[in-house]
C-alpha cells in the first residue's frame, strides 16, 4: 500500500496534489480489473490527505460543476434522500434512484440521525475514538444506489495552528475526520466526496463550537478507500488532467463555514446558484 504524500507534521495537501498524484498511480500502476464486466484500473487500499480547508479541486481538464458540489453538500447536511431536492443540480443523478423519489443510499439521513449521538461522544471525551457513524446498509438488497462509503469518524486533536499552507505557531485544536469507503471512483466521484467529508465535518465542528463554546478548526480529511479505481471510458480523460496542475492553490475555506451551523447552511445553499466570479466562490479568489 502507497502511504498518501500527505502528513499532518508538515505541509498538508489539497485535493488537487492528492488526486493529480493518484490519478498518475492508477494510469501507471493500476490493476486490470472488471466488477460489473465494466473495464476499469484499480489500486487497492489507498488513503488520500487532504487539508479540510483546501477541499475544492481546481484542475481545469476535470471541469467540476461547482453548483453540484455545493448542492450535494448542502443536501446530504440538509438530511434530505429525495431526488428532488438535488436532482435539478445534477440531473445524471436521477438514474441512480430505484423509484424516481428517493435514493436508498443517501448519506444524508443517516448523519442526521447519528449527529447527536457524534457530539455528544466528542463533547464527553475529547480523546473519544466512538465518534463516527456507518453508511452501510446491512445484507444491502438489489439496488441502484449501493453506498460507496462505509462509515465516517470524528477526532478532536491538537495540532500547530496553520498559515497560509505552514503548519506552524501556537497550538490549535482540530476536528479531524476518517473517510472510509469499499468504492472509490477517482475521476467522477472522488473530487466531490473530498469535498462532502470536509463539509460533514465542518458542520460537527460548528455544532460543538455551538453547543460547548470549543474554538475548534477543520483538521486532516483522511479518506480511506478499498478499492480507487478509474473507469476505462475516462482513461484519455485522466490522462489530460494528470499532466496538468493548477497555476494556484484554492484559498482556504472562510471560517463561517465552522463558526456558525445555520451560517454555514445558509453559505451552502446560496452557493449552489453560484456562477464563476461570484464572490462567494472563496475558492476562486
Amino acid at each position: 500500500m502507497r502511504r498518501a504524500s500527505g502528513h499532518p507534521g508538515g505541509t498538508p495537501l489539497t485535493i488537487d496534489a492528492e488526486w493529480f498524484a493518484l490519478l498518475n498511480d492508477l494510469l501507471a500502476s493500476g490493476a486490470a480489473r472488471s466488477p460489473r464486466g465494466l473495464a476499469t484500473r484499480d489500486l487497492s487500499s489507498r488513503t488520500v490527505v487532504v487539508d479540510a480547508r483546501r477541499p475544492v479541486l481546481l484542475n481545469p481538464a476535470r471541469k467540476l460543476s461547482y453548483r453540484f458540489m455545493a448542492a450535494e453538500a448542502y443536501w446530504i447536511l440538509s438530511g434530505s434522500d429525495r431526488v428532488d431536492e438535488i436532482a435539478p443540480w445534477g440531473e445524471p443523478i436521477r438514474a441512480f434512484s430505484d423509484d424516481g423519489v428517493t435514493f436508498f443510499g443517501a448519506y444524508g439521513p443517516k448523519f442526521i440521525e447519528a449527529l447527536p449521538y457524534v457530539l455528544a461522544k466528542l463533547a464527553a471525551d475529547p480523546d473519544t475514538r466512538q465518534a463516527g457513524f456507518t453508511l452501510w446498509r446491512l445484507n444491502p438488497p438489489k439496488t441502484l444506489d449501493t453506498p460507496c462509503t462505509i462509515a465516517l469518524f470524528f477526532r478532536r486533536r491538537k495540532r500547530l495552528t496553520r498559515e497560509a499552507s505552514i503548519w506552524e505557531g501556537t497550538e490549535e485544536e482540530v476536528l479531524d475526520v476518517h473517510a472510509f469507503m469499499r468504492s472509490s471512483d477517482v475521476w467522477l466521484g472522488l473530487p466531490y466526496d473530498v469535498f462532502n467529508f470536509s463539509a460533514i465535518g465542518w458542520r460537527v465542528a460548528a455544532e460543538l463550537n455551538a453547543a460547548t463554546n470549543a474554538v475548534l478548526s477543520p483538521g486532516v480529511l483522511y479518506l480511506t478507500a478499498a478499492s480507487s479505481h478509474l473507469y476505462e471510458t475516462n482513461f484519455a480523460a485522466a490522462r489530460v488532467a494528470a499532466a496538468t496542475l493548477p497555476d494556484r492553490e484554492a484559498a482556504m475555506v472562510p471560517s463561517a463555514f465552522w463558526s456558525d451551523p445555520g451560517e454555514m447552511m445558509d453559505l451552502l445553499k446560496a452557493l449552489r446558484d453560484t456562477k464563476k466570479g461570484d464572490p462567494l466562490r472563496w475558492w476562486e479568489r
